[in-house]
């Protein structure tokens, strides 16, 4: 379906947060606004694999976004050693995937990252994985002259792993992002480095602000802009029946409850200086049959096209309920999909 070319199309913020693999999940929704066509991006704050895809797009010429982001996500094609054909659902999915992601802790991700040479692990400086994978691609994929051109605003998130800052770089305060700046973005110890830029030593933005919000609500936005959240983990689920969905539980709820109390704790000072905002909020809420607390590192295809139609119909949701005026200024609608 083609996206409409209507120059009334509403200006949107959108917020993009960390979370390996599943920025999958990021990547549909994107598709479904993109399609839609009511809408249009003109500023992406973002941390993590969520800056990856937000340079994706804001680093592509018109109409070229999805193509960069399929080609990037396309490197998910290995299966686990001895199930050729994702199961259906239920167990045997369950163990598939676990399967899937234990192969990626062994032996990386292709197209993605692979892992270190077990002699180097004992130098300070280096990581359980090599990003040059994704670097590679990054560099071929990625117009940076474009992204810093200012078409669209991105901010990428970092973390000062000294002093703990969240450190921001921003194109409309003359940043000039470069392919560091989103591997340094994506530098979340001891998995992956952290990039030394101009003195400081720069990690994962989602060791500070996963879902990078602070920049969108700390300007007032007189276009009364809508903004979309699009979180990886999900605040709300249900009760762990063992330790590993204990774990899972605790990412979620660690980098939920982040994200969500932040976001609250700005609408309300917001509201207070008559510059509420309009926030759909949309987590991802992983099904049952994913791998528990490493569900992060299954970059097997089926799974990465499950979390790419989950954010296609959340974004659907959330677009329709724009239309129709279910968010006023000062209100949060959650999207949520079980």
């Amino acid at each position: 379906m083609p996206a409409r070319t209507s120059a009334r199309r509403e200006s949107v913020i959108l917020v993009f947060s960390g979370g390996v693999s599943l920025g999958a999940y990021q990547a549909g929704a994107y598709e479904a606004l993109q399609e839609d066509g009511s809408v249009r991006p003109s500023w992406f704050a973002a941390s993590s694999i969520g800056a990856i895809n937000a340079a994706l797009i804001a680093g592509s010429a018109p109409g070229a976004a999805m193509t960069s982001l399929s080609r990037f996500w396309a490197a998910g094609e290995h299966s686990p050693a001895g199930h050729p054909a994702r199961p259906a659902a239920g167990p045997a999915r369950h163990a598939w995937n676990w399967m899937s992601a234990i192969g990626t802790r062994l032996a990386g991700a292709p197209g993605f990252f692979y892992p270190r040479l077990a002699l180097h692990l004992l130098d300070r400086t280096q990581s359980l994985y090599d990003l040059a994978p994704t670097r590679a691609k990054l560099e071929t994929l990625i117009d940076f002259g474009r992204l810093n051109a200012g078409e669209i605003r991105i901010t990428v998130a970092t973390t000062d792993v000294e002093s703990g800052e969240c450190v921001l770089f921003d194109t409309a305060r003359g940043d000039r992002i470069t392919c560091d700046h989103l591997l340094a973005s994506c530098g979340f110890l001891p998995e992956f480095a952290a990039v030394e830029m101009d003195g400081r030593l720069l990690g994962d933005g989602g060791l500070s602000a996963n879902a990078p919000i602070e920049p969108v609500f700390d300007e007032a936005d007189r276009e009364g802009r809508a903004i979309f959240i699009l979180d990886l983990f999900a605040r709300d689920g249900g009760r762990p029946g063992n330790i590993a969905e204990g774990l899972a539980r605790r990412n979620d709820l660690m980098f939920g409850n982040q994200t969500l109390g932040r976001l609250q704790a700005y609408q309300k000072a917001s509201k207070a200086a008559g510059q509420a905002k309009r926030i759909f909020y949309l987590s991802y809420r992983a099904p049952g049959h994913e791998a528990g607390p490493d569900r992060q590192y299954d970059f097997s295809r089926p799974t990465l096209d499950d979390r790419w139609q989950a954010g296609r119909l959340d974004m659907a949701d959330a677009l329709q309920l724009l239309k129709h005026g279910h968010a006023a200024e000062g209100e949060t609608v959650l999207i949520r999909r079980t």
